[in-house]
């Protein structure tokens, strides 16, 4: 189906929504209208597109030939390009991430209303993550440093504090705007407190990712007014099952009371992470009903490392894990999702994996950078590719590697003309290295349909 809005219509698009789920409509295209004098300002006009795309999980939501700074970054995914539509541009536009990609503005646009509202997602990593320690008091099974740098020795040394500030003086000074301290686990640092608030003093959104094991009422005060989001993986329904998992005794009951003390001392976001491994996929309502009455603000999984050199899911779990996380969120509005990536041609329906999944953005090197404890830049943990040097975090965005990987070079034939394929990316393209041994590979879990 298609929906051209003008001036008259687009404020009917938030009751459409509900009339396309009764009628069960697959799909629908949302595109503006191409005379000039009819079409709204997006600022105006946009703002009523939002609810539609809530609906995702019931049909697909497109959004023909709209400007990529006309929406918000996180649903630029939606927007599906016609390859003979040549919109206008500013000097501005040359500047941002997507310029390659946008389809600019209807000619006449900004004549008409100007270019207040061309806003340049900047050529920048979203977030930079420094592993600043590989010790880890956990032995968790599926673990990325199984097939790290860290998988034969831990005992690497640290980055000093002193050359850990200049890594953020130089993150700051970027424009980047989040920082994440992760490892092995962060908070064996004795100096983990003073990096947190000397990331924070520079304005950065400081992130987190800790087993939690080290939070207690003494500690938990420290992460006040410096921390904004925090990442503790919970593994199992059960402390038995968990501490087997981690090899840490009572290690989830040491997380269920962390995340009650950061909630306790408002740390505005805490997440809880689950790798979606077999067991967990086929205990997912148990976990879930853990979850469910935990204080948290997000719940993510992940797709397993092929840490044995083989795929550990297949297409029935994903499809069953799927189909469980839409009934959750249709259930209790829970912000709930696959974090990392997974081919959206992974079961038959893509749009359903679409509507639960972030795709690869913050895999690869798409979006973020990963700072390792050898003075490593990669373009993510288990990515072994040394693009640059710690304090030339711009040096190592725009390395030769990394920016084949963002413009989908690497990326299958078949996989090129999939609609999905912004968000998607081909689903991992280190899972295809680890397994077929190249890149360019098709993902292992993607449908034989695809190959």
């Amino acid at each position: 189906m298609k929906f051209i809005f003008n001036q008259d219509n687009y404020r009917t698009l938030p009751q459409l929504a509900e009339v396309l789920r009764q009628n069960k409509v697959k799909s629908i295209e949302i595109e503006p209208t191409n005379q000039i004098e009819d079409l709204p300002k997006f600022s105006e006009a946009v703002p009523f597109l939002y609810p539609i795309l809530d609906y995702e999980q019931y049909f697909q939501v497109w959004l023909k030939n709209i400007p990529f700074c006309a929406i918000d970054p996180e649903a630029v995914d939606h927007i599906l390009l016609d390859n003979s539509y040549k919109g206008e541009k500013t000097k501005d536009c040359q500047s941002c991430l997507w310029n390659n990609r946008c389809p600019g503005f209807l000619k006449g646009y900004l004549a008409k209303y100007g270019s207040q509202e061309i806003c340049p997602i900047l050529d920048l990593p979203w977030e930079v993550m420094i592993e600043v320690t590989s010790h880890c008091n956990f032995k968790c099974k599926f673990c990325f440093n199984q097939i790290s740098f860290a998988k034969d020795n831990r005992e690497i040394k640290e980055f000093s504090t002193a050359y850990l500030k200049k890594i953020i003086d130089n993150i700051a000074k970027t424009g980047i705007k989040i920082i994440r301290f992760t490892g092995g686990e962060p908070l064996l640092r004795k100096d983990i407190f003073n990096l947190l608030k000397y990331a924070k003093d520079k304005k950065l959104e400081v992130r987190l990712n800790t087993n939690a094991s080290l939070i207690s009422q003494r500690t938990v005060k420290k992460f006040k007014n410096v921390l904004d989001n925090v990442l503790i993986p919970i593994e199992s329904y059960s402390d038995k099952e968990e501490s087997k998992i981690t090899g840490y005794k009572h290690s989830l009951k040491k997380k269920i009371e962390a995340i009650k003390l950061l909630k306790k001392e408002k740390i505005p976001v805490v997440r809880a992470g689950t790798v979606a491994t077999k067991e967990n996929i086929l205990n997912f309502d148990k976990i879930a009903k853990l979850i469910s009455e935990l204080p948290l603000n997000e719940w993510e999984f992940y797709r397993p490392i092929p840490v044995s050199g083989k795929e550990e899911l297949n297409s029935k779990l994903v499809k069953y894990l799927v189909e469980k996380l839409i009934n959750l969120r249709r259930k209790t509005d829970k912000a709930v999702f696959i974090a990392n990536a997974l081919p959206f041609c992974a079961i038959k329906d893509l749009n359903k994996l679409n509507s639960v999944s972030k795709g690869a953005l913050f895999d690869d090197g798409h979006t973020r950078l990963v700072v390792d404890p050898r003075g490593f830049v990669k373009p993510h943990y288990f990515m072994n590719e040394n693009i640059g040097q710690p304090l030339d975090i711009l040096g190592a965005w725009h390395h030769p590697f990394v920016k084949k990987m963002r413009d989908l070079e690497y990326l299958p034939d078949q996989c090129q003309k999939c609609p999905f394929v912004f968000k998607c990316r081909g689903g991992s393209r280190q899972a295809s290295k680890m397994i077929f041994g190249k890149y360019q590979a098709l993902d292992p879990l993607a449908r034989p349909a695809c190959k």
